[in-house]
């Protein structure tokens, strides 16, 4: 067995499959009003930002484990090339956040003004 990591990109897709799986899942039990996309767009919205920031983060896994293979045993390693920046990785879900509350208010307000 290797003491390094598996940065296989069918290992990736292990995890990243069932949260799309989920996701669709979850978009076809939404209602579908007039305005339905909007709470259909912010129920995807976060499952996507998720598995493109994990996806981004998978690759930079894949590139320092080329530069410099990652035991097995080194897992804050690992970590810190799948999270990259924490300021930018921050940035990333806040707008994730902020944009699915405002999609959620604009469903709200358009559903209660009976637009």
């Amino acid at each position: 067995m290797s003491p390094f990591i598996n940065t296989a990109w069918p290992r990736f897709f292990t995890v990243a499959l069932p949260i799309a799986i989920f996701a669709l899942w979850l978009n076809g039990t939404v209602d579908v009003s007039p305005n339905g996309w909007l709470i259909q767009t912010a129920c995807l919205m976060a499952p996507l930002s998720i598995l493109v920031f994990l996806g981004l983060g998978w690759q930079r896994v894949r590139k320092a484990h080329a530069e410099y293979p990652i035991l097995k045993s080194e897992p804050q390693r690992m970590l810190t090339a799948l999270i990259g920046n924490v300021k930018v990785a921050a940035l990333w879900f806040g707008l994730t956040v902020v944009g699915m509350f405002a999609l959620m208010l604009a469903w709200v307000l358009l559903r209660t003004s009976g637009g």
